[in-house]
Formats: structure tokens, sequence, C-alpha cells
């Protein structure tokens, strides 16, 4: 099997397409019979204004760019290719044979060119140098389009769990999901506890309903498929249609609803089905919390008729199930993303390690640059899948009796130096405290984040104190600086996932360590003022020998 047969899909329209750029005649004959002889499809422009028009309308996979040429030189087709956001990202060789000199490669490079080739050149080395770049922008994208689909799931999650009513809910799911994939129908059904159609919306907001043998068709297919599927024999379901993706919406054994999308014009790709699949579970996921809350608010406004004086607690009652419901969702997908993201991540990762060691092994160039920012996209992606399983394993099997203050010892003295460059002066007050029952490891996470937090929230250096106390129930530790504080708007949404005010934060770390000290059957709060300080404090329940994590 040639190496262009591993690059592309067998049918014609997957087949990477090559622009070659010159306007030498036979030349660019030659290096279509080459390309073409390893299965790619070739066009050929004999003028620089004819390369840009191609590029434009035809989107190829890489470009083979002559510099010598009428109307437009390479060097100033390249320059337009790359300030053009539909272009720029496109891989291009230059192919010369006079413009030779350093500076010449220099300035096609400061462009943005990917590889330099001199005529005359050996069939050979011109198809490994163009494969090697094919190759490379197919891993990149690979793992921008996964980056994608994280980033839209966590998005559309976020944006559900803000929403606790069924019914803006339900057009809430048709809207996110109309603005991630393609469809021109969608209906989502909600289901009563007896397994009837409760309610159903459509998109767009004005299509007709259907007939009722149509749903019923449609809930029929739905319903005998386990999982979110695709499939493109709708015939039988409404005329029209090219496509169709449907799903039951299920929490646990219980089935919510459903949702069904259709479009008229193309087929669904893996890529949609995967998207499909974490929309079923993130809509599932919020609906089942909006009905565990419509039962709760039921429950508080008939025992706020009998016990007016309950109110206030009742209500803290309820936004306290609110968020363990909204952090056991984002802890099922958290795991669940890390196994879909992560399972084809290594590999590619290992073929790039393997395709750059063949390519230095062989003596030949390459774009180091493309493959590093290749490799920092897949090492962020890491980073992101880590921080959710960190938050997604919500108990340590190496929980034990603990004493807090060593613990806090130990990270003082870790950030000494740290703190000491920073200019921030750590108060330390420590009382003797009983003992608690938990995992050092998890521990030491929150306090190292609490503490980088207080040194970050004070940029011209400042004051930290940490405390330690206990009362009749808990072992209490406070975090207290003087920085700069949290706005109002912000105080209560410093928890929740990927939000964060620091530039280069993930807005992870809050929210795993919510996740760990709630684990841990503690609390964590935060009362914040701007410009003079925030402060937070955790309580842990004290170590009972007859109770365990």
């Amino acid at each position: 099997m040639t190496m262009a047969s591993s690059l592309r899909d067998t049918s014609p329209v997957n087949t990477p397409l090559i622009l070659v750029a010159d306007d030498e005649i036979n030349t660019t004959i030659m290096i279509q019979h080459i390309f073409e002889r390893e299965g790619y499809r070739v066009e050929k422009v004999n003028n620089g204004i004819a390369a840009l028009e191609a590029a434009h309308t035809l989107n190829p996979d890489l470009i083979l760019l002559d510099i010598l040429m009428p109307g437009m030189n390479g060097f100033e087709v390249l320059r337009h290719l790359r300030d053009d956001p539909r272009t720029k990202s496109i891989p291009t060789i230059m192919i010369t044979a006079n413009a030779r000199h350093p500076a010449d490669v220099a300035r096609g490079l400061n462009l943005g060119a990917d590889d330099y080739v001199y005529k005359p050149f050996a069939h050979q080395e011109l198809v490994a140098r163009a494969e090697s770049k094919l190759k490379a922008r197919q891993l990149q994208d690979a793992v921008e389009r996964r980056t994608q689909e994280l980033e839209a799931l966590l998005h559309i999650s976020d944006t559900l769990a803000q929403h606790l009513e069924v019914h803006e809910l339900l057009e809430l799911v048709l809207k996110l999901t109309s603005e991630r994939l393609p469809i021109d129908l969608a209906f989502i059904y909600h289901f009563s506890d007896s397994g009837e159609v409760h309610h159903i919306r459509t998109y767009p907001a004005d299509a007709p309903l259907q007939d009722i043998s149509i749903h019923e068709t449609i809930l029929s297919q739905i319903h005998t498929h386990t999982l979110p599927f695709v499939t493109t024999d709708t015939d039988h379901i409404m005329p029209g249609i090219r496509a169709f993706m449907g799903g039951l919406l299920r929490h646990s054994d219980q089935v919510i609803g459903a949702l069904a999308l259709f479009n008229r014009s193309q087929e669904y790709d893996e890529h949609h089905a995967r998207l499909f699949t974490g929309v079923v579970r993130q809509a599932a996921l919020a609906l089942r919390n909006a009905q565990l809350y419509e039962v709760q608010l039921n429950y508080a406004q008939r025992l706020e008729e009998k016990v007016n004086e309950r109110t206030e607690a009742l209500k803290s009652a309820q936004q306290m199930l609110i968020q363990s419901e909204k952090l056991a969702m984002i802890g099922n997908m958290a795991a669940s993303l890390a196994h879909e993201i992560n399972t084809p991540l290594m590999p590619i990762k290992l073929t790039l390690e393997d395709f750059v060691l063949q390519l230095q092994d062989a003596g030949m160039q390459f774009d180091q640059g493309g493959v590093e920012l290749i490799q920092e996209n897949i090492e962020r992606i890491q980073r992101i899948i880590r921080r959710l399983l960190d938050f997604a394993r919500s108990t340590d099997p190496d929980s034990r009796e603990l004493d807090v203050n060593s613990i806090l010892d130990g990270i003082i003295k870790l950030n000494h130096k740290y703190f000491q460059h920073a200019r921030v002066n750590v108060d330390v007050h420590l009382q003797d405290v009983p003992p608690i029952h938990g995992s050092k490891d998890q521990l030491e996470q929150v306090f190292m984040n609490l503490a980088l937090n207080a040194q970050a929230a004070m940029p011209d250096g400042g004051t930290l104190t940490i405390t330690s106390s206990a009362d009749t129930n808990d072992v209490i530790i406070v975090f207290k600086d003087t920085g700069i504080g949290i706005p109002p708007e912000n105080v209560n949404r410093i928890f929740d996932p990927f939000f964060s005010t620091k530039p280069q934060g993930t807005g992870l770390g809050l929210f795993v360590s919510y996740g760990i000290i709630q684990a841990h059957q503690g609390k964590i709060e935060v009362k914040s003022k701007v410009n003079t300080g925030t402060e937070f404090t955790i309580r842990i329940p004290i170590y009972n020998p007859e109770r365990s994590l």
C-alpha cells in the first residue's frame, strides 16, 4: 500500500487534492503525472493570479508553488495565501530553479512556506516531502477537531446546567444543537413518568409538528437502539430526508425523552455522530436535574405554606442539591469525555513521534514548527483531561487518618522561597486540632491551589494568612489574602468548571478543589471584597473511627 493510500479515503471526493502552480507547462504535466500515479487528484495553473483563484475555489490539501511566474510571483501568491483565513493553513511547498540564494529561501519561509524543493528534483523526494506535509496537516486537523468537540460539549454542558426549567431546557437543547450540527429539522420529546410523550419541541420553532404517525415512526426507530445512532434509511420516516440521527435521553435506567435530527442535503459523518452522542448525554443529565429541581421546588412551596420560618433554610438546601446534581453531571461527563478524547489521542501522539523519527533517520527536512504546534495542542488536551479526571475521581483508596496542620506546614515550607520571591508574607496560626480522615494527596492539591491563587491575586506582594481551628464537629482551615479581590458578579461562579479570571487559567483548579472537599464530606466557602482581599474557609468533619470516607 502506498503512503498516499494511508493518507486518504478511497472515495474520490476524499482523495487529497494537490494544486500545482508553475508557468512551465512541461513541469506541471510532469508533476501531475507523478502525483496521479501515487493516487492523488491534481489541478494545475500557469500563473500566480490563477493560483490564488484556484486556492480559493478548490481549497486544495497541498500547493506546489513556483516562484518565477507571470502576473504575480510565488512570493506574492504566498503572502496573499497566508493573509487569507480561508487559505492560511494550506501547506505550501516552494519549487524553484533560480531562487536558491539563502535570502530567497529565508524570504519564502518567513512568508509561511512549509518547505523548499529545487529544480531539477527527484520524483521520490518530491512525493515524500509532499506526503509529510499532508500527514502533518491531517494530524493537526484531527487534534483541532477533537479539541473543538471537547470545547463544544463543555459549552453545552455549562449552558444547560444554568437552566432548571424543563420547557426552557427543551428549547435550549435544540438551539445549542442547531449551532453545532447541520440540521434542517429536529424534534425533542419529553416523556412523563409513565413513558408517554409529555412535551414536543421542534426546530425551527415554526416548523409544523407533523402527523402523529410520523412521530410514532420516529420514536419506534429510536426505541430500537440502545445507543444514539445515524442512518440514511429515511424513506419510510419522512419524504425528502437524506440523513437521520436519533437517541434516547436516558438517565440510569430511566428514559426521560428522545432527540431526533434530520438533514435534507447531506449525510452525517463520524464527527457529527460523536458530537451528537455527547449532546444526548448532556441533555439527559440536564433534564433529570431539572426534574429533581421541580420536585424539590414543589416540596418547598408546600412546606413554605406550613412553616414560613424555615423558608430560608429550605432555599439553601435546594441550592445545595442543585450544586450536587451539577457536580454529578459534570463528573459523569468528565469520565466520558476523558475516555472519548484520550482513546484516539495516544495513537495520534505516537504516530506523530514515529513519523518525526522516520524523517530524522532519513535525514529529510520537515516543518519542525508545525510538529511542535501539534504536540502543544496534544499536551493541552491531555492537561484538560487530567484535570477532568481529578474531579471524576471522587474518592482516594489511600484515605487515612490525617493531621491537617502537618499538611499545611508542608505546603508552607514547599512554597517558602516562591512566596519570598513574590514579596508575599505568610502569617501562620495553626491551633491544635483533632485529626480528620481523607486523602493526603487530594488535600495537598486543594491547599496548594488556594495558596497559589492567593499569590496570583497579590501581584505587588501582600499578606497570606493561613489558620486552622476546630469546633464541635469540624476542623476549619482558612486562607485569607490581601489581594485584588473578586468582583461580586463572579463570586458565585468561581467554583464553576472552566471559569477563570486569569488569562492563562484553565478554570478547573477551584472546581476540582470543590469536588475534593465535597468528597471529604466537607464544605468550602468564599468571601471577597474588591481591592481588599479574599477569604476561603474549608470545613472538614472531625475523624470518627466508626465512619470512613
